[in-house]
């Protein structure tokens, strides 16, 4: 059984993803990322990546991931603040851990190609 199906696949995957999504998107740290964007677009392709991240047959039909992220200036503070996002849905959905550390850890190895390499503070810019 893959991962997607320990999820409990489509049904659990979208609705973790929906919340995901929407936190994001309502979050006063990191929501600015969201504005005037399809909320119903980001949702599919986080749904098609995670999806196939876990094991289904599933095609990401999104931009390539490290072109459209480089230029938000995503630094690693906010990263993180997207993870613990992410790790609250999948505990609440009550999935495996085995999922949520493939679901995170997946989501850690794009790390490099979505976050500007900065960590709360931008370039030039002393803490």
């Amino acid at each position: 059984m893959s991962l997607y199906e320990q999820a409990g696949g489509e049904a659990v995957v979208r609705g973790i993803v929906s919340a995901f999504v929407d936190r994001m998107a309502g979050d006063y740290v990191i929501g600015f990322f969201f504005d005037g964007k399809d909320l119903s677009r980001v949702k599919q392709h986080e749904f098609e990546h995670a999806a196939r991240s876990l094991g289904a047959e599933v095609a990401y039909t999104g931009r390539p991931i490290a072109p459209l992220h480089r230029p938000l200036r995503i630094n690693g503070g906010q990263f993180r603040r997207r993870l613990a996002f992410l790790r609250q849905e999948l505990d609440r959905a009550g999935v495996a851990s085995a999922v949520s550390e493939a679901w995170i850890a997946e989501q850690l190895r794009m790390q490099a190609v979505i976050t500007d390499g900065t960590d709360c503070a931008p370039p030039g810019v002393s803490s």
